[in-house]
Protein backbone atom coordinates (compact mmCIF):
# COMPACT_ATOMS: atom_id res chain seq x y z
CA UNK A 1 0.00 0.00 0.00
CA UNK A 2 0.85 3.70 -0.57
CA UNK A 3 1.03 7.16 1.27
CA UNK A 4 -0.17 9.68 -1.35
CA UNK A 5 2.11 10.27 -4.16
CA UNK A 6 4.57 7.55 -3.40
CA UNK A 7 4.61 4.14 -5.26
CA UNK A 8 6.48 1.24 -3.76
CA UNK A 9 8.41 -0.87 -5.93
CA UNK A 10 8.44 -4.38 -4.41
CA UNK A 11 10.62 -7.69 -4.77
CA UNK A 12 8.99 -11.13 -3.39
CA UNK A 13 12.24 -13.79 -2.93
CA UNK A 14 10.66 -17.10 -2.86
CA UNK A 15 11.67 -20.51 -2.63
CA UNK A 16 8.46 -21.67 -3.13
CA UNK A 17 6.31 -20.59 -5.29
CA UNK A 18 5.28 -18.45 -8.79
CA UNK A 19 3.97 -15.10 -9.60
CA UNK A 20 0.63 -16.62 -10.54
CA UNK A 21 -0.04 -20.39 -9.67
CA UNK A 22 -3.31 -22.39 -9.24
CA UNK A 23 -2.72 -22.57 -5.52
CA UNK A 24 -2.89 -19.25 -4.16
CA UNK A 25 -1.07 -18.41 -0.96
CA UNK A 26 -0.11 -15.58 1.40
CA UNK A 27 2.31 -14.13 -1.13
CA UNK A 28 -0.05 -14.14 -3.94
CA UNK A 29 -2.87 -12.07 -1.87
CA UNK A 30 -0.09 -9.75 -0.73
CA UNK A 31 1.07 -9.02 -4.03
CA UNK A 32 -2.79 -8.35 -5.24
CA UNK A 33 -3.06 -5.73 -2.80
CA UNK A 34 0.07 -4.02 -3.24
CA UNK A 35 -1.06 -4.02 -7.19
CA UNK A 36 -4.20 -2.58 -6.09
CA UNK A 37 -2.87 0.43 -4.29
CA UNK A 38 -0.76 1.09 -7.75
CA UNK A 39 2.27 -0.88 -6.40
CA UNK A 40 5.00 -2.39 -8.76
CA UNK A 41 5.86 -6.19 -7.76
CA UNK A 42 8.47 -8.28 -8.86
CA UNK A 43 8.46 -12.16 -8.19
CA UNK A 44 11.72 -13.71 -7.51
CA UNK A 45 11.29 -17.71 -7.66
CA UNK A 46 14.57 -19.58 -6.81
CA UNK A 47 14.69 -23.35 -5.45
CA UNK A 48 14.76 -24.52 -9.51
CA UNK A 49 17.72 -26.12 -11.00
CA UNK A 50 18.61 -29.33 -12.71
CA UNK A 51 18.07 -30.86 -9.51
CA UNK A 52 14.85 -30.11 -9.70
CA UNK A 53 14.11 -32.55 -12.48
CA UNK A 54 14.53 -35.56 -9.32
CA UNK A 55 11.88 -34.09 -7.13
CA UNK A 56 8.52 -34.66 -7.08
CA UNK A 57 6.98 -31.59 -5.89
CA UNK A 58 5.88 -30.61 -9.21
CA UNK A 59 7.66 -26.98 -9.74
CA UNK A 60 10.06 -28.00 -12.44
CA UNK A 61 7.17 -29.62 -14.77
CA UNK A 62 5.46 -26.30 -13.94
CA UNK A 63 8.25 -24.06 -14.43
CA UNK A 64 9.45 -25.58 -17.21
CA UNK A 65 6.30 -24.52 -19.19
CA UNK A 66 7.49 -20.57 -18.70
CA UNK A 67 10.08 -18.27 -19.87
CA UNK A 68 13.31 -19.35 -17.65
CA UNK A 69 16.24 -16.67 -16.37
CA UNK A 70 14.40 -13.77 -17.84
CA UNK A 71 11.52 -11.27 -16.97
CA UNK A 72 8.23 -11.93 -17.71
CA UNK A 73 5.60 -10.08 -17.76
CA UNK A 74 2.78 -11.88 -15.71
CA UNK A 75 0.06 -9.34 -15.42
CA UNK A 76 -0.23 -5.42 -14.94
CA UNK A 77 2.16 -4.32 -12.79
CA UNK A 78 3.57 -7.70 -12.01
CA UNK A 79 6.66 -9.73 -13.22
CA UNK A 80 8.25 -12.59 -12.80
CA UNK A 81 11.85 -13.85 -12.68
CA UNK A 82 12.12 -17.69 -12.99
CA UNK A 83 15.89 -18.74 -11.74
CA UNK A 84 17.23 -21.77 -12.84
CA UNK A 85 20.54 -22.30 -11.80
CA UNK A 86 23.53 -25.03 -11.81
CA UNK A 87 22.44 -25.76 -8.34
CA UNK A 88 19.92 -24.82 -5.64
CA UNK A 89 20.83 -25.81 -1.59
CA UNK A 90 18.62 -29.03 -0.40
CA UNK A 91 18.30 -30.80 2.49
CA UNK A 92 20.00 -34.00 1.70
CA UNK A 93 18.84 -35.71 4.76
CA UNK A 94 22.20 -37.02 6.00
CA UNK A 95 24.26 -34.88 8.30
CA UNK A 96 26.91 -35.73 6.56
CA UNK A 97 25.87 -34.94 3.25
CA UNK A 98 24.69 -31.64 4.91
CA UNK A 99 27.99 -30.84 6.07
CA UNK A 100 29.97 -31.74 3.19
CA UNK A 101 27.51 -29.90 0.63
CA UNK A 102 27.41 -26.67 2.83
CA UNK A 103 29.96 -24.97 1.32
CA UNK A 104 29.00 -25.00 -2.12
CA UNK A 105 25.70 -23.98 -1.19
CA UNK A 106 27.13 -20.97 1.00
CA UNK A 107 28.38 -19.74 -2.50
CA UNK A 108 23.91 -19.49 -4.19
CA UNK A 109 24.12 -16.02 -3.93
CA UNK A 110 26.71 -15.62 -6.32
CA UNK A 111 24.85 -17.35 -8.70
CA UNK A 112 22.17 -14.80 -8.81
CA UNK A 113 21.53 -13.70 -12.41
CA UNK A 114 22.97 -9.84 -13.98
CA UNK A 115 19.04 -9.04 -15.09
CA UNK A 116 18.17 -9.55 -11.32
CA UNK A 117 20.91 -7.84 -9.91
CA UNK A 118 20.42 -4.58 -12.43
CA UNK A 119 16.81 -4.16 -10.94
CA UNK A 120 17.97 -4.17 -7.09
CA UNK A 121 18.94 -0.73 -6.45
CA UNK A 122 15.30 0.27 -7.79
CA UNK A 123 13.42 -1.51 -5.53
CA UNK A 124 11.74 0.40 -2.24
CA UNK A 125 10.88 -2.93 -0.54
CA UNK A 126 12.10 -6.70 -0.57
CA UNK A 127 10.46 -9.26 1.15
CA UNK A 128 12.37 -12.64 1.72
CA UNK A 129 10.48 -15.25 2.19
CA UNK A 130 11.50 -18.46 4.04
CA UNK A 131 12.92 -21.50 2.95
CA UNK A 132 16.54 -20.87 0.64
CA UNK A 133 16.10 -17.34 0.44
CA UNK A 134 17.53 -15.90 3.11
CA UNK A 135 21.06 -17.05 1.12
CA UNK A 136 20.52 -14.52 -1.07
CA UNK A 137 19.82 -11.62 1.60
CA UNK A 138 23.04 -10.30 2.25
CA UNK A 139 24.01 -10.09 -1.10
CA UNK A 140 20.64 -8.20 -2.10
CA UNK A 141 21.25 -6.04 0.86
CA UNK A 142 24.32 -4.43 -0.29
CA UNK A 143 23.08 -4.34 -3.55
CA UNK A 144 20.30 -2.50 -2.59
CA UNK A 145 21.13 -0.41 0.34
CA UNK A 146 18.07 1.81 0.73
CA UNK A 147 15.64 -0.54 0.35
CA UNK A 148 13.63 -1.50 3.64
CA UNK A 149 14.20 -5.48 3.67
CA UNK A 150 11.21 -7.63 5.29
CA UNK A 151 12.05 -11.53 6.64
CA UNK A 152 8.64 -13.04 5.87
CA UNK A 153 8.63 -16.25 8.58
CA UNK A 154 6.10 -17.97 7.43
CA UNK A 155 7.51 -20.90 8.72
CA UNK A 156 9.77 -22.06 11.00
CA UNK A 157 13.15 -23.39 8.97
CA UNK A 158 13.36 -26.43 10.81
CA UNK A 159 9.88 -27.71 10.24
CA UNK A 160 10.18 -27.20 6.42
CA UNK A 161 13.24 -28.84 6.77
CA UNK A 162 15.78 -26.54 4.66
CA UNK A 163 19.51 -27.30 4.75
CA UNK A 164 21.09 -26.43 7.91
CA UNK A 165 23.43 -23.85 6.04
CA UNK A 166 20.27 -21.49 5.52
CA UNK A 167 19.52 -21.16 9.33
CA UNK A 168 23.41 -20.65 9.79
CA UNK A 169 23.18 -17.91 7.11
CA UNK A 170 19.72 -16.03 8.71
CA UNK A 171 21.25 -15.97 11.95
CA UNK A 172 24.45 -14.56 10.88
CA UNK A 173 22.92 -11.91 8.73
CA UNK A 174 20.00 -10.79 11.26
CA UNK A 175 21.52 -7.84 10.90
CA UNK A 176 20.65 -6.91 7.25
CA UNK A 177 17.00 -6.87 8.27
CA UNK A 178 15.28 -3.82 8.70
CA UNK A 179 11.94 -5.73 9.64
CA UNK A 180 11.24 -9.49 10.71
CA UNK A 181 7.47 -10.61 10.29
CA UNK A 182 6.24 -13.24 12.35
CA UNK A 183 2.70 -14.72 12.06
CA UNK A 184 2.39 -15.73 15.37
CA UNK A 185 3.65 -15.34 18.93
CA UNK A 186 5.21 -18.74 19.21
CA UNK A 187 8.07 -17.79 16.87
CA UNK A 188 9.45 -14.44 18.78
CA UNK A 189 11.45 -16.56 20.84
CA UNK A 190 13.58 -17.66 17.45
CA UNK A 191 15.01 -14.42 16.84
CA UNK A 192 17.24 -12.32 18.89
CA UNK A 193 15.59 -9.96 21.78
CA UNK A 194 16.57 -6.67 19.96
CA UNK A 195 15.42 -7.70 16.64
CA UNK A 196 13.30 -5.66 15.07
CA UNK A 197 9.75 -7.72 15.19
CA UNK A 198 6.26 -7.49 14.00
CA UNK A 199 4.31 -9.83 15.07
CA UNK A 200 0.95 -9.50 12.07
CA UNK A 201 -1.12 -12.50 11.48
CA UNK A 202 -1.86 -13.58 7.44
CA UNK A 203 -5.08 -11.47 6.39
CA UNK A 204 -7.35 -12.76 4.33
CA UNK A 205 -9.61 -12.22 0.69
CA UNK A 206 -12.63 -10.80 3.00
CA UNK A 207 -14.42 -10.03 -0.21
CA UNK A 208 -13.94 -12.86 -1.95
CA UNK A 209 -15.33 -14.68 0.84
CA UNK A 210 -18.05 -12.18 1.13
CA UNK A 211 -19.17 -12.92 -2.31
CA UNK A 212 -19.88 -16.42 -2.27
CA UNK A 213 -24.01 -16.69 -1.45
CA UNK A 214 -24.34 -19.85 -3.45
CA UNK A 215 -23.34 -23.42 -1.47
CA UNK A 216 -21.72 -25.89 -3.92
CA UNK A 217 -22.65 -29.09 -1.36
CA UNK A 218 -25.58 -31.73 -2.80
CA UNK A 219 -25.86 -32.89 0.96
CA UNK A 220 -25.57 -32.06 4.07
CA UNK A 221 -22.62 -32.70 7.07
CA UNK A 222 -19.67 -31.20 5.01
CA UNK A 223 -15.96 -31.25 6.75
CA UNK A 224 -13.23 -29.46 4.14
CA UNK A 225 -9.51 -29.50 4.54
CA UNK A 226 -7.95 -27.21 2.47
CA UNK A 227 -4.00 -27.50 1.78
CA UNK A 228 -1.38 -30.31 2.26
CA UNK A 229 1.50 -29.21 4.38
CA UNK A 230 2.14 -31.85 6.80
CA UNK A 231 -0.70 -33.46 5.97
CA UNK A 232 -1.93 -36.39 7.97
CA UNK A 233 -3.65 -38.93 5.96
CA UNK A 234 -4.15 -41.35 9.13
CA UNK A 235 -6.72 -38.37 10.52
CA UNK A 236 -8.79 -38.29 7.06
CA UNK A 237 -9.10 -42.07 7.20
CA UNK A 238 -9.83 -42.03 10.97
CA UNK A 239 -12.74 -39.68 10.65
CA UNK A 240 -14.41 -40.67 7.64
CA UNK A 241 -14.23 -44.24 8.29
CA UNK A 242 -15.86 -42.98 12.21
CA UNK A 243 -18.27 -40.79 10.80
CA UNK A 244 -19.65 -42.55 7.38
CA UNK A 245 -22.48 -39.98 7.61
CA UNK A 246 -20.26 -37.12 6.79
CA UNK A 247 -18.71 -36.30 3.78
CA UNK A 248 -14.61 -34.86 3.67
CA UNK A 249 -13.59 -32.64 1.09
CA UNK A 250 -9.73 -32.34 0.66
CA UNK A 251 -8.10 -29.74 -1.07
CA UNK A 252 -3.95 -29.89 -2.20
CA UNK A 253 -2.16 -31.42 -4.43
CA UNK A 254 -0.66 -34.23 -1.64
CA UNK A 255 -3.64 -34.37 0.45
CA UNK A 256 -5.26 -37.77 -0.59
CA UNK A 257 -6.23 -40.21 1.97
CA UNK A 258 -4.28 -43.41 2.69
CA UNK A 259 -7.68 -45.39 1.96
CA UNK A 260 -10.45 -44.39 -1.01
CA UNK A 261 -13.87 -43.72 0.70
CA UNK A 262 -17.03 -43.30 -0.80
CA UNK A 263 -17.83 -40.14 1.87
CA UNK A 264 -14.11 -39.19 1.03
CA UNK A 265 -13.89 -36.38 -2.12
CA UNK A 266 -10.06 -35.65 -3.67
CA UNK A 267 -10.46 -32.42 -5.31
CA UNK A 268 -6.65 -31.62 -5.66
CA UNK A 269 -5.53 -28.20 -6.29
CA UNK A 270 -7.85 -26.28 -7.67
CA UNK A 271 -7.89 -22.25 -8.32
CA UNK A 272 -8.53 -20.44 -4.71
CA UNK A 273 -12.21 -18.53 -6.16
CA UNK A 274 -13.13 -22.49 -6.51
CA UNK A 275 -12.41 -23.25 -2.78
CA UNK A 276 -14.07 -20.18 -1.11
CA UNK A 277 -17.58 -21.43 -1.04
CA UNK A 278 -16.59 -24.79 -0.04
CA UNK A 279 -15.02 -23.37 2.73
CA UNK A 280 -17.75 -21.03 3.77
CA UNK A 281 -20.75 -23.62 3.42
CA UNK A 282 -18.64 -26.24 5.30
CA UNK A 283 -19.72 -27.13 8.55
CA UNK A 284 -16.19 -28.35 10.15
CA UNK A 285 -11.99 -27.01 8.86
CA UNK A 286 -10.03 -29.52 9.10
CA UNK A 287 -6.37 -28.66 9.69
CA UNK A 288 -4.49 -32.22 9.94
CA UNK A 289 -0.96 -31.26 10.39
CA UNK A 290 1.45 -33.70 11.24
CA UNK A 291 4.21 -33.85 14.11
CA UNK A 292 6.98 -32.03 13.18
CA UNK A 293 9.72 -29.80 14.85
CA UNK A 294 8.25 -26.55 16.04
CA UNK A 295 5.01 -26.66 14.44
CA UNK A 296 3.23 -25.13 17.45
CA UNK A 297 3.26 -21.74 15.27
CA UNK A 298 0.84 -23.05 13.22
CA UNK A 299 -2.05 -21.72 15.84
CA UNK A 300 -1.83 -18.65 14.88
CA UNK A 301 -0.08 -18.70 11.36
CA UNK A 302 -2.39 -21.08 9.57
CA UNK A 303 -3.58 -19.07 6.59
CA UNK A 304 -6.83 -21.87 6.41
CA UNK A 305 -7.48 -21.47 10.03
CA UNK A 306 -7.64 -17.98 9.66
CA UNK A 307 -10.14 -18.85 6.84
CA UNK A 308 -11.97 -21.01 8.86
CA UNK A 309 -12.58 -18.57 11.73
CA UNK A 310 -13.45 -15.61 9.40
CA UNK A 311 -16.49 -18.36 8.04
CA UNK A 312 -17.16 -19.34 11.68
CA UNK A 313 -16.39 -23.07 11.17
CA UNK A 314 -15.90 -25.12 14.60
CA UNK A 315 -11.87 -26.35 13.41
CA UNK A 316 -10.52 -29.93 14.41
CA UNK A 317 -6.38 -29.92 14.49
CA UNK A 318 -3.99 -31.27 16.82
CA UNK A 319 -3.42 -30.45 20.13
CA UNK A 320 -0.05 -28.31 19.26
CA UNK A 321 -1.83 -26.26 16.42
CA UNK A 322 -4.81 -25.60 18.80
CA UNK A 323 -3.28 -22.77 20.20
CA UNK A 324 -5.56 -21.38 22.31
CA UNK A 325 -8.92 -21.02 20.32
CA UNK A 326 -11.85 -21.79 21.33
CA UNK A 327 -13.19 -23.11 18.37
CA UNK A 328 -10.67 -25.24 17.58
CA UNK A 329 -11.82 -29.30 19.15
CA UNK A 330 -8.32 -30.69 19.56
CA UNK A 331 -6.69 -34.08 19.09
CA UNK A 332 -3.72 -35.83 20.53
CA UNK A 333 -2.23 -37.14 17.07
CA UNK A 334 -2.17 -41.02 16.76
CA UNK A 335 -4.76 -41.53 19.14
CA UNK A 336 -8.04 -42.52 17.15
CA UNK A 337 -10.10 -42.03 20.27
CA UNK A 338 -8.96 -38.43 20.51
CA UNK A 339 -9.75 -37.40 16.52
CA UNK A 340 -13.09 -38.61 16.80
CA UNK A 341 -13.91 -37.09 20.10
CA UNK A 342 -12.71 -33.88 18.52
CA UNK A 343 -14.93 -34.24 15.64
CA UNK A 344 -18.18 -35.02 17.99
CA UNK A 345 -17.17 -32.28 19.87
CA UNK A 346 -17.11 -30.08 16.83
CA UNK A 347 -20.54 -30.82 15.85
CA UNK A 348 -22.37 -29.27 18.67
CA UNK A 349 -19.82 -26.20 19.24
CA UNK A 350 -21.63 -22.84 19.23
CA UNK A 351 -20.57 -20.92 16.13
CA UNK A 352 -22.17 -18.11 17.11
CA UNK A 353 -19.77 -17.48 19.48
CA UNK A 354 -16.63 -17.15 17.09
CA UNK A 355 -14.98 -13.64 16.80
CA UNK A 356 -14.38 -12.73 13.44
CA UNK A 357 -14.03 -9.07 14.02
CA UNK A 358 -10.20 -9.33 14.56
CA UNK A 359 -9.53 -10.50 11.42
CA UNK A 360 -7.72 -8.20 8.89
CA UNK A 361 -8.20 -7.93 5.08
CA UNK A 362 -5.03 -8.52 3.08
CA UNK A 363 -5.08 -4.93 2.21
CA UNK A 364 -5.33 -3.59 6.13
CA UNK A 365 -2.23 -6.28 6.48
CA UNK A 366 0.01 -5.09 3.56
CA UNK A 367 -0.25 -1.66 4.41
CA UNK A 368 0.51 -2.30 8.23
CA UNK A 369 3.60 -4.08 6.81
CA UNK A 370 4.66 -2.20 4.34
CA UNK A 371 4.10 0.73 5.50
CA UNK A 372 5.58 -0.10 9.25
CA UNK A 373 8.40 2.20 11.02
CA UNK A 374 8.64 1.66 14.45
CA UNK A 375 9.03 -1.81 15.97
CA UNK A 376 8.87 -1.88 19.49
Amino acid sequence: MTTAGSKHRVLIVTGHHFAEAPRKVDLHFMADALRAGGDHVDFLACRLSFLSRFLKDGRFAYARQRPLNRWNLVGEGLEEFLWYAPFHPMNLKLPLLNALSAPLFRLYDRLLPKAVMERMAGYTHILIESGPPPLLTHRIRQAAPKARIIYHAADRLKTIRVHPCVEAALAKGIGDYDLIHIMAEAMRADFPADAPLLYLPHGIARDSFDRAVESPYATPRNAVSVGDMLFDARVIDTLAAGYPDWTFHLFGKKAVPSERRANIVVHGEVAFETIVPFIKFADIGLAPYGRSDGADYLSQSSLKMIQYSYCRLPIVAPTFAAGGRDHVCAYDPGDEASIVEAFRRAQSFDRGTIETASIRSWQEAVQLLFDHKDVK
